[in-house]
């Protein structure tokens, strides 16, 4: 999973009741569907040392949201049909969620999914989101292809469940494509550039962690150099990755 450092602090969706599964309780509000470990390890067939991570850190999955054509009042589109919202509570002794969790749920539902994880270590609940950039195989449709997850900072959920100004509503979207690239874009680590795709971006974030890689490591090295001569050759190298990055990280 890589960790995102915002540009601007992370604020949760507001997900609208029209998406909303399960069966309303006393107050007219769906609770979701919960989903069994059991009916995750069928589809999936994880390993035991996976099955021990369900077992060990997630209290429950529950499929809160369906966000579809129908239910959101938006244009279909073939590539993205539907974007599920899973919440994930995580045991009380468990304050992170192991990435092969979140890749066995993703090889279990083709479909895109919008985690909320929530952690109760805290005095007061806390919430991270988490996305994968996940596409379909071209040679198997029924085979989504994670290539990298992304993730929000731990955000301190309101006190009282129906304050709204700590949510934002969905953004105002053409289809489902559009949703999920919003989706995902508001836990990327880098802002888009004016006009670029999703693809692009997300290369964008690669190279530049590739780049912060080779600088972090170059820096080590200058450190225990001891010639002067290489010292300031190096940091010549630095100054250019230094650069590179900026440039990369532009708007």
């Amino acid at each position: 999973m890589v960790d995102s450092e915002q540009v601007q602090p992370f604020i949760p969706f507001q997900f609208p009741e029209t998406a909303a599964l399960g069966v309303p309780d006393q107050y007219g509000k769906k609770q979701g569907q919960k989903i069994p470990k059991e009916t995750i390890y069928q589809q999936a067939s994880p390993t035991h040392a996976v099955r021990q991570l369900f077992v060990s850190q997630v209290e429950h999955i529950t499929w809160r949201y369906k966000l579809s054509a129908d239910t959101l009042n938006v244009a279909a589109n073939g590539d993205v049909p539907e974007i599920q919202v899973f919440d994930i509570q995580l045991k009380a002794d468990c304050d992170a969620l192991d990435r092969q969790v979140l890749e066995t749920l993703d090889k279990a539902i083709p479909s895109n999914i919008f985690y909320r994880i929530f952690n109760a270590n805290e005095r007061r609940p806390q919430l991270q989101c988490v996305m994968a950039y996940k596409r379909a195989n071209k040679r198997d449709t029924d085979v989504m292809v994670v290539q990298d997850y992304f993730s929000s900072e731990w955000t301190a959920l309101p006190v009282v469940e129906s304050v709204t100004e700590a949510t934002q509503k969905l953004p105002v979207v053409l289809n489902m494509a559009g949703l999920y690239t919003e989706l995902l874009r508001s836990l990327l680590p880098v802002p888009a550039r004016s006009g670029e795709r999703i693809d692009e971006q997300l290369s964008r974030i690669s190279e530049l962690s590739a780049l912060h890689g080779k600088l972090t490591q170059l820096q080590g090295q200058q450190r225990k150099e001891k010639q002067f001569n290489r010292k300031v050759e190096m940091n010549s190298q630095i100054n250019q990755l230094k650069q590179q990055i900026r440039s990369l990280q532009g708007i």
